[in-house]
Formats: C-alpha cells, sequence, structure tokens
C-alpha cells in the first residue's frame, strides 16, 4: 500500500467528503485531496497542473507522494468516457515517477452518499430518500440534485456534504457501489493503466 497519496478532485465538496469518506485507508497512509484554484474545473490540463505543483513541492519537502489518483465526475458521460482524456494526460507525465490512476464517481459523489442509504436518512431526519434504487446509487440520474432536493429548506454546501460524508460508513459504501469501491481499489493498490 503508498504511504502518501494525492487525490486530485473537481471542487471543495470532494476536497472536503474525500478524507471522511476514506477514513479506514488514513488509518496507514496519508492522503492529501487538492483541486483547482477558485471554481475552476477539473480538466485534464488542472489535473496535469495539480499533480506537478504536488509532485515537485512535496519532493523537496522529503515527502514525495507513493501515488496520485485523479477522482473525475462521469457527469452524463459514460464512466470510461470521462476518465479517457485524463487517463490520456497522465501518461504523458513522465516526470512524475509514480502511479497516476484516474477513477470516476458515477455520476457524482453524492451518489455514494445513497449507498449508505440508511446513514444518510439519519442525517435528514429520518426523511424518506423518495423514488431512488438505493441498491443502485451509481444508476442515479442526478444524485446531486436529488440530495438537493431532500435537503430543502437547508442548502447543500461543501461543508453538509462533508457532515454528510463524516456519518457514512465504508464498508457499507463500499459493498454497495462500484464505482466507491473502484476508487478505494485505486487508493489501496491500483496500478496504473498507461
Amino acid at each position: 500500500m503508498a504511504k502518501r497519496v494525492v487525490v486530485v478532485v473537481s471542487g471543495e465538496t470532494d476536497r472536503r467528503s474525500v478524507p471522511h469518506l476514506c477514513r479506514s485507508f488514513r488509518e496507514t497512509a496519508e492522503i492529501e485531496v487538492r483541486k483547482p484554484p477558485g471554481n475552476a474545473s477539473l480538466t485534464p490540463e488542472q489535473a496535469k497542473n495539480l499533480i506537478k505543483a504536488a509532485w515537485y513541492e512535496m519532493s523537496n519537502r522529503g515527502t514525495a507522494p507513493d501515488k496520485f489518483v485523479v477522482l473525475v465526475d462521469a457527469d452524463a458521460h459514460d464512466a470510461a468516457e470521462a476518465a479517457a482524456p485524463f487517463e490520456e494526460m497522465a501518461s504523458h507525465l513522465k516526470d512524475v515517477a509514480v502511479p497516476k490512476l484516474v477513477a470516476v464517481a458515477v455520476r457524482h459523489l453524492e451518489a455514494w452518499f445513497f449507498a449508505h442509504s440508511e446513514k444518510l436518512r439519519e442525517f435528514l431526519k429520518d426523511r424518506s430518500l423518495g423514488k431512488v434504487d438505493v441498491s443502485q446509487p451509481d444508476g442515479m440520474t442526478n444524485p446531486k440534485l436529488h440530495l438537493m432536493n431532500l435537503l430543502e429548506p437547508r442548502i447543500y454546501t461543501s461543508r453538509v456534504a462533508e457532515e454528510i460524508a463524516a456519518s457514512m460508513d465504508q464498508q457499507v459504501m463500499e459493498a454497495r457501489s462500484p464505482s466507491f469501491a473502484a476508487f478505494l481499489d485505486k487508493l489501496r493498490n491500483g496500478v496504473p493503466t498507461a
């Protein structure tokens, strides 16, 4: 298992949530989560810049990462299609001499919250989750929007996402969400495809 992993994510919600969702992994390894500056979108170019910056900055401190994992939201795309441009970018980063992997949250990271429906329902004070198949959270059409609607009148923010993530059980989510399980596998022992 890698000792130091840098996870590159798309925004503040993911930056705040990922450390909580990977609690047990953090018992044996360090995770640093980085996102594009401001509200910039995570593009392959942004991911490349974040990887290079982390690599040189951490290497200069004597704490070089053992692995990078780029977490991409599939949105409405096929997971392989969403990952492809990031995998292509990673294959060209020859000067970063550690594995660079791409994981895909199908469709959004919020689908992972629905994977542990019992804890999500508890967070929502036993409110019904509506007409969603929580046995297949990766199949939800727009989990982020659905969660936003369930939270009304409360507003969904990155801090709320962090609170939800902190209440989740990683093992339950891993058993119910193939995309979350694949993400964890890449954190633990995945190998680059390129």
